[in-house]
């Protein structure tokens, strides 16, 4: 009876163990700007856990919540150290990081041994409803993401959602995108943790002082 018990256990193990390896999968990204790049990466599993080879092949991690903005500009949760080789891959030659928090040492060997210059502009990461996005620094922030030599770019905060969305959404007004969309894309990266008050400040962000500066985004080039 307990050999039996044993066998079901065992077999219990090694079924899940095969379910957990099949939920990861490859994902492909091309970036048709930068030598038409094609990247594989992994997702995370339900249980936290990564995977870091299928096959025997191995595969790219990046960062929590990554996505591409535009051609050249991408945006994410904080970099860990597993997320390094993902992001040599994307040639970067700028991090615009929106934390106030000293970035770490690994982080910065990373920048130094890949020629990769950091922007650091601190804000605050308040809840609501003592959240305070200041205006000049999201404006000096977006002076950086405009300017085409500091491409590739990827924006992170700490969980690419509050920060980080608000700097996504006051490019996505310069890109002349209606509220409704803007809104749309801040809320499936903010998801449950969504704010009011984020919203409210890309509503009221005034672009008109920054129109004389050049866009060079992709739906221009159509």
């Amino acid at each position: 009876m307990q050999q039996q018990v044993a066998s079901e256990v065992q077999h219990h193990q090694l079924k899940k163990k095969n379910q957990e390896t099949q939920m990861c999968r490859k994902i492909k990204l091309s970036i048709t700007d930068h030598n038409n790049l094609k990247l594989t990466t992994t997702v995370d599993n339900d249980d936290g856990d990564v995977c870091d080879k299928i096959d025997g092949e191995d595969l790219f991690i990046p960062p929590l919540n990554f996505s591409m903005v535009d051609n050249g500009i991408f945006r994410s949760g904080f970099p860990e150290p597993s997320n390094f080789s993902f992001l040599q891959t994307l040639g970067l030659r700028s991090i615009i990081y929106l934390c106030p928090e000293p970035y770490p040492e690994a982080n910065m060997e990373f920048l130094k041994s890949n020629g990769i210059k950091l922007y650091h502009f601190g804000i605050e990461g308040h809840k609501e409803p003592f959240v305070n996005i200041p205006d000049d620094t999201i404006r000096e922030a977006l002076k950086v993401l405009l300017d085409v030599r500091n491409h590739p770019v990827i924006i992170h905060c700490k969980r690419g959602k509050h920060r980080t969305g608000c700097l996504v959404g006051c490019y996505r007004k310069l890109q002349k995108w209606c509220l409704s969309s803007v809104f749309d894309e801040y809320q499936r990266f903010a998801a449950a943790k969504a704010r009011v008050s984020d919203q409210r400040f890309v509503e009221l962000f005034d672009i008109s002082s920054m129109k004389h500066l050049p866009i060079p985004f992709s739906y221009l080039k159509r």
